[in-house]
């Protein structure tokens, strides 16, 4: 695969903590590439180290091949989109988006950077509403704007610090879909950082989970859903069971009143809540030896009272890997 951006032993210290760690990853061309994490876990103090906003104290950052470490913003071709868009709230859409393609090349002609602009924002859909000023268009259409802004600017990387984050639950998964489809028809590399794990497992080709500054594990959702190689992954990327010396997702789980046969694992439990959540329900049970466990049913196979005697049970092909940290 082409590589478009590479992390060599990434490290930034700061005076109190160490922000990244020895960080060391690569980003294919034309790839949806997601950094995921907790709060404080380094991965907007990473974008800000790819941007050139911040200083790394060792590592290095490579663009097609060709080092940027030390590097201005501007001398890099990369772009970002900040979680609070970060638009100019007195200057018109059309003139955010030229903003910074006429600092960065100060010499387009104006019609090249009109034509330009009309470019971008028809990629991301605000055909006709280049003359509104920020306030008079939707948070989903400010969101847009910002991500013209950076498109326009034709970098090999788009970094992308949260950029969803402010928008209401149903829009953001509107935005979900469209910034999937805005990635594939630039073909540009897209860093996405967020904390959201649907969001992450939903959009990425690949991504890389990070946990106080170190790397924890990279590869496709699917792998590292499946086979997590910590614990701190299996239990980050959804909810995990510890049952049994066994690891196993909710939605693996069933119960059942009788006790289930040709099933190669049965623990008994009592019910003791249940969560309406609109597509399945959560039924959580606790054990003999007292510990809890989470069960995802579809809404057919959920009718359990609270205080009910149950059987708890799954297949040995539902378990996942047993971390070995």
């Amino acid at each position: 695969m082409d590589t478009v951006l590479e992390l060599r032993a990434l490290t930034k210290h700061y005076p109190s903590q160490a922000a990244v760690s020895d960080l060391s990853l690569a980003v294919h061309r034309g790839e949806f590439f997601s950094l995921l994490g907790p709060s404080g876990c380094g991965k907007t103090t990473t974008l800000r180290l790819i941007a050139g906003l911040e200083t790394p104290t060792s590592g290095e950052i490579l663009l097609s091949g060709r080092p940027v470490t030390g590097l201005k913003p501007y001398h890099r071709e990369v772009s970002t989109v900040f979680q609070n868009y970060a638009l100019f709230p007195h200057l018109t859409v059309e003139e955010n988006v030229a903003f910074g393609l006429a600092r960065r090349r100060p010499k387009l002609e104006r019609c090249v950077i009109a034509g330009k602009v009309d470019e971008a924002l028809a990629l991301v859909q605000l055909t006709g509403k280049g003359g509104r000023l920020p306030n008079q268009i939707s948070g989903g259409e400010r969101q847009r704007v910002a991500l013209a802004r950076s498109l326009v600017l034709e970098p090999q990387v788009l970094l992308l610090d949260e950029p969803l984050s402010a928008l209401d639950p149903k829009l953001r998964k509107q935005m979900r879909d469209e910034l999937k489809n805005l990635q594939r028809r630039t073909g540009i590399g897209f860093l996405f950082i967020t904390h959201d794990q649907e969001e992450a497992l939903s959009l990425s080709d690949r991504m890389a989970v990070l946990n106080q500054g170190r790397l924890e594990q990279i590869g496709t959702p699917r792998e590292l859903y499946r086979q997590p190689q910590t614990r701190f992954v299996a239990g980050f990327l959804g909810d995990v069971n510890w049952v049994n010396g066994s690891a196993v997702r909710p939605e693996a789980l069933r119960l059942s009143r009788q006790r289930p046969g040709n099933v190669a694992h049965v623990l008994s439990a009592v019910v003791a809540a249940s969560t309406y959540l609109g597509n399945c329900v959560h039924v959580r049970a606790v054990l003999e030896d007292g510990k809890s466990c989470i069960a995802e049913l579809p809404q057919d196979q959920s009718d359990f009272a609270d205080g009910e005697s149950v059987h708890v049970w799954w297949q040995s092909c539902d378990e996942l890997p047993i971390p070995s940290r």
